[in-house]
């Protein structure tokens, strides 16, 4: 093999990266393993059965403990995805203190950043009073807006069972870079609880807006769903607002994908900015919390990207003896 042939070597040649990174664990896995279920039984009989979020987060670590390092197979499988279930824990566990953050959520700030760039009114005012929202009454185009907020939960999934099937090696990256920006969101939540649109005018901080996700599900009969869109903190977290992850991951991917998605690409940035007239009119969120998802996407791109090409550049020269 020549120095070129070297040098032109991507990172995700080197065999045996992970099992590298992962040794020493893999060495010593069933003592680890038994450690952490004794670990285990024991807060539970000294505190009692854990809470959602708790047994989120020991499943995470299971599935670290048992599938890192893998290299194929059923093991190699659910460690690539376990990111899912890191996000999923990482809600959970803010939701978890969504009424104690409620009393101290933001409303003000947000609120006054639209005003001051919307000309004194904020965006999800005018467009509900321009389309005529109220209470209990369905337009035909609140469908494609319910359906476009529901996207959230799958255009990116999609994106990366997408990548998973065709190239693994940018899969991972996605995933690294949907669970950072995600556990950024989690964790500003905590600091800095925020009030969306809708809840804002029921608190009488705002003109009159509504939330048109949960009208189209009680409109569509199904009461039952609806009632997770209410305001209620048992399956949701009604300030978990600032910055907008619905944001956040259509533009990671309009980011990650624009430099090799010539025609898609297009398809990215229309979705991004219908996803902004969803938010907006759905009163789901201010710009605000739109372009500090924006600001969180690009910050989280940036850095991972240069961490790539510095680790990427290593890896041949690395790899040559």
């Amino acid at each position: 093999m020549t120095q070129d042939t070297l040098r032109s070597t991507p990172a995700r040649a080197v065999p045996g990266a992970n099992a590298a990174t992962a040794g020493g664990l893999l060495r010593h896995r069933l003592l680890v393993l038994g450690a952490y279920l004794v670990v285990s039984l024991a807060a539970v009989a000294a505190f009692g059965a854990p809470d959602r979020p708790a047994v989120l987060w020991w499943l995470c670590g299971l599935g670290v403990i048992t599938c890192a390092g893998a290299e194929r197979g059923v093991r190699r499988v659910i460690m690539d995805w376990l990111p899912i279930l890191v996000i999923a824990a990482g809600y959970d566990t803010v939701r978890a203190q969504a009424a104690n953050l409620l009393p101290r959520a933001a409303v003000k700030p947000q609120l006054r950043f639209d005003e001051i760039l919307f000309g004194g009114t904020a965006p999800t005012v005018r467009l509900q009073h321009l389309l005529d929202v109220r209470p209990g009454v369905v337009h035909w185009w609140d469908y494609p807006v319910w359906i476009g907020y529901l996207s959230h939960f799958v255009v990116t999934l999609s994106a990366a069972v997408y990548l998973y099937l065709k190239d693994r090696f940018r899969f991972r990256r996605l995933a690294a870079l949907i669970v950072t920006v995600s556990l950024a969101g989690f964790a500003t939540y905590f600091v800095i609880p925020a009030v969306p649109p809708w809840l804002a005018s029921r608190r009488g901080a705002l003109a009159p807006t509504y939330r048109v996700v949960e009208q189209v599900w009680a409109h569509l009969g199904l009461t039952a769903v609806s009632k997770v869109f209410d305001g209620s903190t048992s399956f949701a977290n009604p300030v978990a607002a600032l910055p907008s992850l619905h944001a956040a991951w259509p533009f990671m991917l309009l980011l990650f994908f624009w430099p090799t998605a010539k025609r898609g690409r297009w398809v990215l940035l229309a979705y991004n900015v219908f996803m902004w007239f969803v938010l907006i009119y759905g009163a789901e969120h201010y710009a605000a919390d739109i372009v500090l998802g924006w600001f969180y996407a690009i910050v989280v791109y940036v850095l991972f990207t240069r961490y790539w090409a510095r680790r990427d550049a290593r890896a041949p020269s690395a790899a040559a003896p």
